[in-house]
């Protein structure tokens, strides 16, 4: 009888768990819910409230975490994504992302960058980590170090757009523009039509252009970056991104329109990567050169050069696509198989 009534209270015990787990799944589901609809306040009382009956809720604590980390409570987020990391079990890497978040908008980079490269050590492979140490890095003026992270971004996850921008800007600051360009072409590939599109497709365009200028009926002027000639890599590369923009301006190219000749210099531009990586390797040329190649040796460049562009609002682009279905679907198929 003793061992019945020990079994019965073992069973009234498993279905009071039971009960109590599923309330607190509840709870958070429900906060997740509010968070997503900007109801920050009400969905930070449903994890305080799973909080009551499990204080260590791993889902509780990382959910709270991130809506402090939304509404700019960093302290408190700090607080909870701490206590998920402490347990070691589970939400470890997003715990690691608001720890090192929370520490960077509070001013203490140094602090950010040891959460994040802890995180690392577990998820090396991990893109926001990654991402969110070459933001910290870059910030501090680490050009090197936070194009080192930001490659391993890009690696991890290549349809994040943030870290192909992220690339950009330090190829940018670095005075490398094409790695600059490949990281900018890349993102819009990525992004063709987002809010943040149109001002990265004019960053393009103005790198595309950058010392090149036109000075009376037959005057133009090319200036190349002292950066450029001394590239062993990638100077031979920027040098062709120079005279095509200035071929703008000789007379066979005057009738055409700027999308026309966009097609026709990029694909001289992929051309020229294309024939230079036979002699180089790395990340530049694995990736970023191998898939501009790709896109070229598959006929695909007009229809991609159209597919970036759609932020520019123009009406020849938007015609284009539209008058090209077949052309946009063998370029889409090309996309998905990237």
């Amino acid at each position: 009888m003793k061992q019945l009534i020990i079994f019965a209270l073992g069973l009234l015990l498993t279905a009071d768990l039971s009960a109590q787990n599923d309330k607190i799944d509840e709870l958070i589901s429900q906060g997740t819910a509010l968070h997503d609809q900007g109801r920050y306040d009400e969905a930070i009382s449903k994890y305080k409230a799973a909080l009551e009956i499990d204080n260590n809720s791993l889902a509780a604590n990382y959910e709270l975490s991130y809506t402090y980390m939304a509404t700019q409570q960093y302290e408190k987020a700090i607080k909870h994504s701490q206590i998920v990391i402490e347990q070691n079990i589970a939400y470890l890497e997003e715990a690691y992302i608001v720890l090192g978040s929370s520490q960077d908008m509070l001013g203490q980079p140094d602090k950010a960058i040891k959460s994040y490269e802890e995180g690392l050590t577990k998820y090396p492979n991990s893109n926001l980590l990654n991402y969110n140490l070459a933001l910290t890095l870059f910030n501090q003026k680490d050009y090197e170090g936070a194009e080192e992270a930001a490659i391993k971004a890009v690696l991890a996850k290549p349809s994040h757009g943030s870290s192909h921008i992220l690339l950009a800007a330090i190829m940018q600051i670095k005075g490398q523009r094409v790695k600059c360009l490949m990281s900018l072409y890349y993102f819009l590939m990525v992004e063709p039509d987002s809010k943040r599109s149109e001002f990265y497709y004019k960053s393009l365009m103005d790198e595309l252009g950058t010392g090149v200028a036109k000075e009376g009926k037959k005057k133009i002027n090319v200036s190349i970056s002292s950066t450029s000639v001394k590239d062993e890599e990638f100077g031979a590369a920027d040098m062709m991104v120079s005279m095509l923009a200035a071929s703008r301006f000789i007379d066979e190219n005057k009738k055409k329109s700027e999308m026309e000749m966009f097609v026709e210099n990029n694909r001289s531009f992929f051309s020229v990567l294309g024939e230079l990586k036979k002699d180089h390797k790395g990340f530049w040329w694995d990736f970023y050169v191998t898939r501009f190649n790709s896109l070229l040796e598959s006929e695909n460049c007009e229809a991609f050069s159209y597919y970036i562009s759609q932020s520019a609002n123009s009406q020849e682009v938007t015609k284009w696509i539209s008058k090209n279905p077949k052309k946009m679907e063998k370029f889409n198929v090309w996309l998905e198989n990237l």
